[in-house]
């Protein structure tokens, strides 16, 4: 079996050797891909018909992620091409906390103004006024999605001396001390953390209406996926002065969300918005962890196929 590593950057050595143990293995960019077998992909790929079309002999798709809207799945399924991936593995996704971890960074690095901090700082201003922030000690958050994600994050949170409620799609998931009415909660709630996952349940839930009935005073921060948010409403209330600030890892139309019109919206708004490239889940610990473990899933799924 022929398999292409799409996004090698520190690809793990022992998962690599093990597929090489399967037969060949391109690290990177080929122009030969008509007997490629096998492919492994992060976010920056887009896999659909037009990929498939340069992959004849595509049978397997393997990502190290739990969102695969990257992946065109109805039309690789209808074609019998398997995906495997970290979606449903909640055993092993429970152990891998970067995610969680970067929530809250974002959270303070939006709160207490580290981003103009530190940049006034290397152009050689020492002035502290300028970044008086606010404490997440007594702010009462609304963690909306209470999966894999939601769930690590309540007790960081909590551990900060934050209030901490939570609302999820799936009915019955939220335990009975964060439950909450979300329409209610959101009219009360300092920060909205959003953790769910793009379906099309989920797709642009976040909308106008919801957005609109937090108070000025709330943050918004999204690790999850761009599109589960009104991403133009969002960016309109904060140019309004109808939300604090927001603190985004995800935009929509990822690998390449960034239009001149947006980057010009975003340079606008200034220290009220705090966005990373979608690193949330970008340590060197969980790349190890998943692409070792996916590694191991795959083939595991060749053995199963026979």
């Amino acid at each position: 079996m022929k398999t292409q590593i799409l996004e090698p950057d520190e690809f793990p050595a022992l998962a690599l050797d093990k597929l090489r143990a399967l037969g060949p293995v391109v690290v990177g960019p080929t122009e030969d891909t008509t007997d490629v077998e096998a492919v492994f992909t992060r976010l920056a790929t887009v896999l659909d018909a037009a990929f498939h079309a340069r992959y004849p002999a595509l049978r397997t798709i393997v990502s190290p992620t739990t969102g695969l809207d990257h992946i065109d799945l109805d039309y690789f399924g209808s074609r019998g091409i398997d995906v495997v991936s970290l979606r449903g593995r909640t055993a092993f996704l429970d152990n891998i906390h970067a995610t969680a971890e970067h929530t809250i960074a974002l959270a303070l690095a939006l709160i207490r103004d580290i981003p103009a901090a530190v940049a006034a700082v290397r152009e050689g201003r020492w002035n502290r006024y300028p970044h008086k922030g606010n404490e997440l000690h007594g702010k009462t958050v609304l963690i909306h999605g209470y999966g894999r994600i939601g769930r690590l994050v309540a007790p960081i949170y909590r551990a900060f001396g934050c209030t901490v409620l939570a609302h999820d799609v799936v009915e019955g998931r939220v335990p009975e001390g964060f439950r909450c009415d979300f329409a209610e909660a959101l009219a009360e709630t300092d920060i909205l953390s959003i953790h769910l996952p793009l379906n099309v349940e989920t797709r642009g839930l976040l909308d106008a209406d919801l957005l609109s009935r937090l108070p000025p005073r709330a943050i918004v921060v999204n690790t999850s996926r761009g599109e589960v948010v009104d991403q133009d409403h969002l960016l309109a209330a904060l140019e309004q002065g109808k939300l604090a600030g927001a603190a985004l890892d995800v935009l929509i139309g990822e690998p390449d969300p960034v239009s001149s019109a947006l980057k010009t919206r975003f340079a606008a708004l200034g220290k009220r918005l705090v966005i990373t490239p979608h690193i949330g889940g970008f340590t060197y610990e969980s790349l190890d962890a998943v692409e070792e473990f996916i590694t191991g899933a795959f083939i595991d799924s060749i053995r199963d196929r026979g």
